[in-house]
């Protein structure tokens, strides 16, 4: 099954409009695959007359929809693991750098369903508890996606997305059996906050950040899309903050505003210093 060219044509400019994910001929089976259960359950006659429906402007609710199905969720706990354990060595630097305010702020820039934010807390609880006691930790957890937010806040997981990355001692220290899968423990909760922010779009005030994790985001974006988030990300962390990419993601021709360094086995970013 195929979207017709001009459906399809407007789908692609509507989504790069809106979020900066770019699509192209080669992605008619994720079209299908994503928005036909819109189609089901709306009773929508076709995905022609869906896209139709959301080009007539007249809904909302259904546009929204659409671009939510159109995005990429795949996360997992501990993704990559190195991150992790560099970041671990980054927030120890940083409880030396900010010993006067003790206060952390980290930003899960596409969070999806919660397991990097979630990984977040966990590391925290794990090698940095006593942190928690006295200085005030801030996880920000954001997606442009209302229905994974959704479940990102409920902290709900099946056994399958458990065991994604996530070690059996972590899983029975931060996790408690409740109907039929895994809800994340108060102790990791109470240091995220999950909002809803569109990446290219406006977005709301933020604070400054010490360390952001825009991982596996700009895969989906061009050029030029890339440059302006890496830019504004810019601005919101502080300069000796941390900016963490995925694996096959790089600033190489995107933006020289940055130094490359490379520590327990991956890279990250920090601000170039301002002039």
């Amino acid at each position: 099954m195929k979207v017709a060219p001009p459906q399809f044509d407007y789908l692609c400019s509507l989504l790069r409009k809106r979020t900066g994910v770019c699509i192209d001929e080669s992605k008619h089976y994720l079209v299908v695959a994503r928005l036909m259960p819109i189609v089901r359950q709306r009773r929508i006659p076709s995905l022609e007359t869906l896209i139709d429906r959301v080009r007539q402007g007249g809904d909302p609710s259904l546009e929204k929809d659409v671009l939510c199905a159109m995005m990429t969720h795949e996360t997992s706990f501990f993704r990559d693991k190195a991150p992790f354990e560099a970041l671990r060595g980054i927030i120890a630097d940083l409880v030396t750098k900010r010993s006067t305010e003790r206060q952390l702020t980290l930003w899960s820039a596409a969070c999806s369903t919660g397991q990097e934010p979630l990984s977040m807390a966990m590391m925290f609880n794990e090698h940095f508890r006593d942190l928690l006691k006295t200085w005030r930790i801030r996880i920000i957890a954001t997606d442009f996606s209302e229905p994974v937010l959704a479940r990102a806040r409920e902290g709900l997981y099946s056994e399958l997305e458990t065991n994604r990355g996530l070690a059996g001692p972590l899983l029975k220290k931060y996790f408690r059996p409740l109907q039929g899968k895994w809800s994340v423990v108060q102790e990791c909760r109470q240091l995220i906050e999950f909002r809803s922010i569109n990446l290219n779009g406006t977005w709301p005030m933020m604070p400054l950040c010490d360390v952001v994790f825009l991982r596996n985001v700009m895969l989906y974006f061009d050029v030029p899309t890339r440059a302006a988030l890496v830019q504004r990300v810019r601005r919101t962390l502080r300069q000796d903050g941390a900016l963490f990419l995925g694996g096959a993601e790089t600033m190489i021709g995107i933006d020289d505003g940055w130094n490359r360094v490379t520590s327990s086995g991956c890279s990250h970013y920090t601000p170039k210093t301002r002039r």
